[in-house]
């Protein structure tokens, strides 16, 4: 064999770095954009605006024109003379076309390469010829998953560990790849990544673990949860809000003001329309985009929502650029909700007009007017002069940037931010995740300090990962003061994900960035209790949020994992709290284990029966990775419950930042206090503003207390008893109870697969 060309080929190889997606032809017909509902002109603008960006192509390198830079590549190598140089084209132009998703082409080119090799008598490196087979293995995964997981889409569809409905009844790409991963494996027995992709292969052959030599073999008990839980089923199918598309975002929120939760749901593609989902009270969702004037608002990584403008209906902000460093200029959009079932476009009047790239944002109200304020983590780099932003809001309809005079101006990459009031003054401070260095807790200094912020992480001791995505404030040992959940990302692992996640199974060393738990201990600090709470795990959390899914009292989270390559075949994880005192992992017995890559997520209770519902967006980066949503409902437990939906007056309308405080005792007559605050939840998707608590066995309400924004002393609630649910107006010193019947989920919606 002729190994001349192998340093050059070698380099040329495993310097390409990409990512992963999926074909066109199999994402769900979005609304029509010929006949949009009424929009305003400001509106039109944006639409315009957007559709400009979608349509500019020219910059090759954007993550998302995978076929266009297929095509550049196969080009390229028809043309190249020079073996290395052909054979490192071939091999990105196989890698692009599956990142397009067009799997069978992505196979063809990557096969061809070892036919080149044996004419030309070229040999590679033993490293670069196994990430050849490793990238031909993916490609027939992926094909395996469009032929099976998407075209024969049910609930158990890509849940790991595969089992039952979830095997493939189109076998020949789960075929191929065991072949291809068994070999690589016989090369190379302590490849774990290979392992753990064969193990898959296999089980989604029906062949695991009985089918896998046992030195190969994955023991079955990695899997199993830390304790018995039910299963939460997948309903979104059948609701028509299985939304197949790529990465996005999800706000869970009442749009309508009928008590019930309604959905609105982005996705990331330059050309991915906003799409709106009306809960009708009866059992079903009806789509709203094109009537809501939705119709042309394309792409958005992430969304919040908020009231910006205190009138009582809630409006959305959408977050674009994220990852495009120097194109990712692009603007994000302030949806005003005009109250009539439709939404206006008000970003350049309300003064929010800008172009950055991001997907982190978080309100509040930083000084206690009234007025909600925004802060902007922009991804700031080398190669995008993008600092963070701040806007106060003006009380009349528009807002003022005041990041460097407020000591929120930020040059560093952020992929987090979210508010709290970690030190219980009264005034919101403010956690920031950067992916490329240090974490920043920001101090507000309330009135005595002009309202500056002070980064106070290292005396805190919450600057860590070093490399983080999202983060979230909740009170996670029910204390009453707020403690810090932020995961690392460690970007440098994009290919090789799936053998760190392995390792962390299998309780290997790892040098992935880990996640870290701050429980706050009172005093300004915080101490790192990750590995005593079992959440030390190799995880690569993207999307993410928190609630009380058994509402037993204690708030559970939820991370949506993953990297861009196809490779990252890695589950979603759910983590139970334990009393306060540690988390189970309850993955597998929940069916919470999506294989595809996870974002946005939502808590709440779609169908008003007291227990919290989990809206997951699916899909990775690129055009061709896209997947079904789901919608995670729960099946219930016997546990107590109370509904609050908050509304200001000299506070803002939705209450955000408001502290909630219930006493109840159970039938003995022992008493326990519940703490909790209204947001949105985590940084990578948004949960309803309404304070879902539960109460465990404690079913007899004795005493409500609001902390109110701006208010230093509570306001008492009468009235309130479990297993309801309620409206509460500042100053009103009761509740009022809601009529919103539960309803059952039977599906209204249009199977759009």
């Amino acid at each position: 064999m002729n190994y001349r060309f192998s340093v050059s080929i070698f380099l040329l190889i495993v310097g390409f770095w990409s990512c992963n997606n999926d074909t066109r032809e199999q994402k769900d017909d979005a609304p029509t954009m010929c006949a949009p509902g009424k929009q305003d002109e400001a509106t039109k603008q944006m639409v315009a605006e957007l559709k400009n960006i979608a349509e500019q192509s020219d910059n090759i390198e954007i993550w998302h024109l995978n076929k266009p830079r297929a095509i550049m590549l196969d080009q390229q190598a028809n043309q190249a003379t020079d073996p290395g140089q052909k054979i490192s084209l071939m091999f990105r132009a196989g890698y692009e076309w599956l990142n397009a998703g067009d799997y069978q082409t992505s196979i063809d080119r990557l096969t061809s390469i070892f036919a080149y090799l044996q004419q030309n008598n070229i040999g590679l490196p033993p490293e670069t010829a196994s990430k050849l087979k490793e990238l031909l293995g993916i490609a027939y995964l992926r094909k395996a998953e469009i032929e099976n997981c998407i075209k024969h889409h049910n609930e158990y569809s890509c849940i790991m560990p595969i089992e039952g409905p979830g095997q493939h009844v189109e076998k020949d790409g789960s075929q191929n790849a065991r072949e291809i991963f068994l070999n690589i494996l016989n090369e190379n027995p302590n490849d774990l990544q290979a392992k753990w992709l064969y193990n898959l292969s296999q089980m989604t052959l029906g062949e695991y673990p009985d089918g896998v030599e046992p030195k190969h073999r994955l023991d079955p008990s990695i899997f199993e949860s830390d304790v018995p839980f039910p299963r939460f089923t997948d309903k979104a199918m059948n609701l028509g809000l299985a939304v197949n598309d790529i990465s996005g975002s999800v706000v869970m929120e009442d749009f309508n003001n009928d008590n019930y939760l309604d959905l609105m749901v982005s996705s990331y593609g330059l050309d991915d329309q906003l799409r709106y989902f009306e809960n009708n009270g009866q059992g079903g969702f009806e789509e709203k985009t094109e009537s809501a004037g939705l119709s042309g608002l394309w792409s958005g990584l992430n969304m919040v929502q908020t009231d910006y403008n205190n009138d009582g209906f809630i409006d959305v902000l959408v977050l674009r650029g994220a990852w495009l460093g120097k194109y990712g200029n692009h603007p994000n959009s302030l949806l005003k909700n005009n109250g009539n079932g439709t939404f206006s476009d008000v970003t350049r009047a309300s003064g929010l007009y800008s172009l950055h790239p991001s997907q982190a944002a978080s309100w509040a109200d930083y000084n206690n007017d009234g007025w909600l304020d925004l802060f902007i983590g922009n991804e700031y780099s080398a190669n995008s002069n993008s600092p963070s932003q701040f806007y106060q809001n003006n009380g009349d309809g528009t807002f003022t940037e005041i990041g460097a005079q407020k000591g929120l101006q930020l040059q560093t990459f952020i992929k987090g931010c979210v508010w709290g009031d970690y030190n219980n003054d009264g005034w919101m401070d403010l956690y920031i995740s950067s992916i490329t260095g240090e974490n920043y807790l920001m101090k507000n200094g309330g009135p005595e300090k002009n309202f500056m912020f002070e980064n106070v992480a290292k005396s805190a001791g919450v600057t860590e990962p070093l490399q983080s995505f999202p983060c979230w404030f909740f009170d996670y040992n029910q204390d009453g003061w707020e403690d810090i959940f932020v995961s690392g990302f460690d970007f440098s692992m994009f290919e090789t994900a799936a053998g760190e996640v392995a390792k962390g199974y299998l309780g290997q060393p790892t040098k992935a960035e880990l996640p870290r738990l701050y429980k706050n201990k009172g005093d300004g600090t915080f101490e790192e209790v990750s590995k005593a709470a079992n959440v030390d795990e190799v995880l690569f959390t993207m999307g993410c949020n928190f609630g009380d899914i058994n509402n037993d009292g204690f708030p559970d989270f939820y991370a949506s994992t993953g990297t861009p390559d196809f490779r990252a075949l890695i589950p979603n994880r759910m983590f139970l709290n334990n009393n306060g005192k540690s988390f189970w992992d309850v993955t597998k017995a929940g069916g919470f284990g999506h294989l595809q890559k996870g974002h946005g997520v939502a808590f709440g209770d779609i169908d008003n029966d007291g227990d919290i519902d989990i809206y997951h967006v699916l899909g990775g980066s690129y055009d061709g990775d896209n997947f079904m949503n789901v919608l995670f409902t729960n099946p219930g437990f016997e546990n107590s419950w109370v509904q609050l939906r908050l509304e200001g007056t000299t506070s803002n309308r939705p209450a955000i930042g408001a502290r909630v405080v219930i006493k109840a005792k159970d039938n003995s007559g022992k008493e326990r206090t519940f703490y909790n605050r209204v947001n949105s939840g985590a940084s990578f998707g948004a949960s309803t503003f309404r304070v879902e608590q539960g109460l465990s066995t404690y079913s007899t309400i004795t005493s409500v207390e609001i902390y109110w924004p701006g208010n230093t002393q509570p306001e008492s609630i009468s009235g309130v008893t479990a297993n309801n649910r309620y409206h509460i107006k500042q100053g009103s010193g009761k509740a009022d109870t809601i009529n919103a019947p539960a309803i059952e989920l039977t599906g209204a919606g249009t199977h759009n697969h």
